[in-house]
């Protein structure tokens, strides 16, 4: 009995790791590529290149998520922040200059760059010290890029980027669910007018991480190196150290990482108890961004059901106290 072919198109390829190491790996200043293997499939695709000496990251970016402009900015303030002695994954340099290597996918334009590789593990959060390690190695992220200027235009971590632009994406998602995205409009609209009213010249701002969320990072021999700046920008530093007290509090472990984790930041640098008043309203703005980047990215939405926003939805109303 015979049986029919099915064609079936790809949602969402991985990129051969076979083909990587032949033709894009080799453009880049790694002495002796021997492998490349694919570590994380997300929002961007990461694999491992092992060579003869150590391994570095090879990030593919997801199609149409992030332009050149953008990737440049992302190079520079890595570059930057590892010439001033961070513990950063920074950039590897092509033979012929440049660090950015376009592909043509099936798919279309895809952005590539390779990284030193960041050795270590993630911190297990076992005990205090890893937060306040994390605190503390934060707080030197943000000490040693507090000069840093780019000469590449790239989004703001603002309200427009973290409020506006995924409150469009979240209203198509609800629209059978009136009640839900009348509170969410209404909490967001709450949210940023206490932003906009802020003295802006008393709150730190400067470079920013965007998902210092507790790992992005890894452990070895008593440094941590953050890689994945996939999110970083300009913005107010409070998002920053919001987005961890956000990750402590969906995990239940906000009593416990918080306090050490801002102690040792602060035994490193300062931050003034007003730009702590916002974090608290940052936890808030970050949970919709990220519903925003749910909606966004998911390349099969079956899993962004009614239990989804259900979830994600009360844990806004716990924050707006409800």
């Amino acid at each position: 009995m015979s049986h029919p072919q099915i064609d079936i198109s790809s949602v969402y390829p991985v990129l051969s790791p076979k083909e990587l190491i032949s033709n894009v790996v080799p453009l880049y200043k790694i002495p002796n590529p021997i492998s490349c293997e694919i570590l994380h499939q997300g929002i961007n695709d990461s694999y491992i290149v092992t060579s003869e000496r150590k391994k570095h990251l090879l990030r593919i970016y997801r199609k149409n998520w992030r332009s050149l402009l953008d990737i440049e900015f992302e190079i520079e303030a890595l570059n930057y922040l590892h010439e001033k002695g961070a513990h950063v994954a920074y950039p590897i340099e092509k033979n012929q200059g440049g660090y950015i290597t376009e592909i043509n996918t099936p798919e279309g334009l895809r952005y590539a760059i390779i990284t030193t590789f960041a050795e270590g593990e993630e911190l297990k959060y076992k005990n205090i010290d890893d937060a306040a390690q994390y605190g503390k190695s934060v707080a030197k992220i943000h000490q040693l890029s507090d000069d840093f200027i780019s000469n590449h235009a790239r989004y703001k971590l603002d309200l427009k980027h973290l409020v506006e632009e995924p409150l469009k994406r979240i209203k198509l998602s609800l629209s059978h669910r009136v009640d839900d995205w009348v509170f969410l409009n209404n909490y967001a609209s709450v949210l940023s007018k206490k932003i906009n009213e802020s003295d802006s010249v008393l709150l730190d701002y400067g470079f920013c991480h965007g998902d210092f969320h507790g790992w992005n990072a890894h452990k070895h021999r008593e440094e941590i190196t953050f890689y994945d700046f996939d999110c970083c920008g300009f913005g107010l530093r409070a998002y920053d150290l919001a987005v961890f007290k956000w990750s402590a509090r969906l995990r239940n472990k906000e009593n416990e990482w918080w306090v050490p984790f801002l102690n040792a930041y602060r035994r490193v640098r300062p931050i003034s108890e007003y730009d702590l008043s916002f974090v608290d309203i940052f936890i808030s703005i970050r949970h919709i961004w990220l519903i925003g980047l749910h909606i966004e990215t998911a390349s099969d939405q079956d899993w962004l059901d009614d239990s989804y926003f259900d979830r994600e939805i009360q844990f806004l109303k716990q924050n707006a106290g409800l």
